[in-house]
């Protein structure tokens, strides 16, 4: 008698458990990548190929001209990008979010700027944080790191360019077709 009303209370405390289960938040689904994809950075339409390093925290992006300066009491950073498809130039202005050092292989750290840039892949805008720095002796202009995929995709380092950027509706921003996709709760990707 008393191995049976354990059994029914394993019983119920398992079917407790499987019902609450089904109201658990569940993970936002993620897509699979290459390790090497085409992004567009908003609003200027520029498509640039990232390599997708999970082996970085932070994502980095190339820059020219990079120059801190005051507005309205808070500190920005100036930089020019340009795009790989053709010889367009753009000079960006954003608000420094924060200064870090970064290691490098056979130097030590060097001192980077960070600022948000609007991103968009796959028809999706995200919000995400990029240190600024020179990648010319780099075959590719911009790194996504942890912080961005951590929340984004899976890497198949097996495979590149996984979704075309002639079919991404992100090249067609000016059609209004990209959907934003909410920044976590502490703001940073």
């Amino acid at each position: 008698m008393k191995l049976h009303r354990i059994g029914i209370a394993f019983l119920l405390g398992l079917v407790s458990a499987v019902s609450s289960a089904g109201d658990a938040p569940k993970p936002r689904d993620k897509v699979v990548m290459g390790w090497l994809e085409s992004v567009f950075l908003l609003p200027w339409n520029l498509r640039l190929t990232a390599k997708l390093d999970t082996g970085a925290k932070t994502s980095a992006l190339h820059s020219d001209n990079i120059q801190r300066f005051n507005r309205d009491g808070r500190e920005w950073v100036r930089f020019t990008l340009e795009s790989e498809d053709d010889d367009k130039t753009v000079v960006v202005e954003r608000p420094l979010e924060r200064t870090v050092y970064i290691k490098e292989r056979h130097k030590g750290s060097s001192k980077r700027e960070v600022v948000t840039l609007t991103l968009c892949k796959n028809g999706r805008e995200y919000q995400t944080e990029f240190t600024l720095v020179d990648r010319s002796n780099f075959n590719y202009p911009l790194l996504l790191g942890r912080s961005f995929l951590s929340d984004v995709a899976v890497v198949d380092a097996g495979e590149t360019f996984v979704f075309k950027a002639e079919g991404d509706p992100c090249n067609q921003r000016g059609k209004g077709s990209a959907t934003p996709v909410p920044s976590p709760a502490d703001g940073r990707r």
